[in-house]
């Protein structure tokens, strides 16, 4: 039986309500102390998407009102803050929000965060200047409605930045695919939605609905939500992307980072979008 919306929300919440995003970047630390927080930051803007400040110009929302769409523990609140911008986050874990204050809060910013579904977002219309989503859109059951949502809430003439993973990726058909799936014979265990589900580290006993998007898909879907698109670029491919083959890994440990970053701008595992309201 197919999944109905409201049970991949539920798995939604019972994932990420029990493994904060970065639980597993600081499994000794608990989440919302300053602890946890500074680890997994550190582990993300200086490993996993030390891109992500050169692809989304954050200096340039001081004095904006920003939206994030599943603002998580926080850690692109920081980026909004430290750089001026007026910023409200929400997520549908209410405990991700109440964590994201309390790390917020231990570096001494502030920000209006509360809980709320992205496909029906309690923001009246035309009152944003810029929406921001990082990698929690693929988790809706309805990414349409949620595009929608976020060109409601923006002035005319505002940003959409939004990141999904790729689904023209080396990690999705390469390792994901053709090895675990096809050559390791994980379908023997689990179909395929069930182990791109996997990729998502949990403590639940829940798998969330992960969807992939290719950069055609996703700008046509900007486009029916009425959102002009401006750009969609590809990035983020690190050795973790690469078949895990004894054999085949000792030749990736050996490859410097900056030729897998050249290779990820078109096969990467993340599609990132800038989109406006005009």
């Amino acid at each position: 039986m197919t999944p109905s919306p409201s049970m991949d929300k539920e798995r939604s919440i019972r994932v990420w309500g029990n493994s904060p995003a970065g639980t597993i970047h600081a499994p000794n630390e608990t989440p919302g102390t300053m602890e946890f927080f500074l680890k997994v930051l550190e582990r993300r803007t200086g490993y996993e998407m030390p891109w992500l400040l050169e692809v989304v110009p954050f200096k340039k929302f001081s004095g904006r009102t920003v939206l994030e769409i599943g603002c998580g523990a926080g850690y692109d609140a920081v980026a909004f803050c430290r750089h001026g911008a007026r910023y409200l986050g929400f997520d549908i874990v209410g405990r991700n929000a109440r964590i994201a204050r309390a790390h917020l809060g231990c570096l001494g910013l502030d920000a209006a965060l509360f809980r709320a579904d992205a496909e029906s977002v309690p923001v009246r219309s035309e009152g944003i200047d810029v929406v921001f989503s990082n990698g929690v859109l693929h988790h809706t059951p309805d990414i349409l409605a949620a595009f929608r949502e976020a060109w409601r809430v923006l002035r005319r003439g505002g940003e959409f930045w939004v990141i999904v993973y790729h689904r023209d990726s080396i990690f999705y058909w390469v390792k994901l695919f053709l090895w675990d799936h096809i050559l390791k014979r994980g379908y023997r265990e689990r179909n395929y939605r069930e182990r791109l589900s996997m990729i998502e580290y949990t403590t639940s006993d829940a798998l969330p609905l992960v969807n992939v998007y290719s950069r055609g898909h996703l700008r046509r879907l900007l486009e029916g939500a009425g959102f002009s698109v401006r750009s969609v670029r590809v990035r983020k491919l690190l050795r973790e992307d690469l078949p895990d083959f004894p054999v085949l890994w000792r030749v990736w440990r050996h490859i410097p980072q900056r030729w897998l970053d050249r290779v990820g701008a078109w096969f990467g595992w993340y599609v990132i979008a800038h989109a406006v309201k005009e």
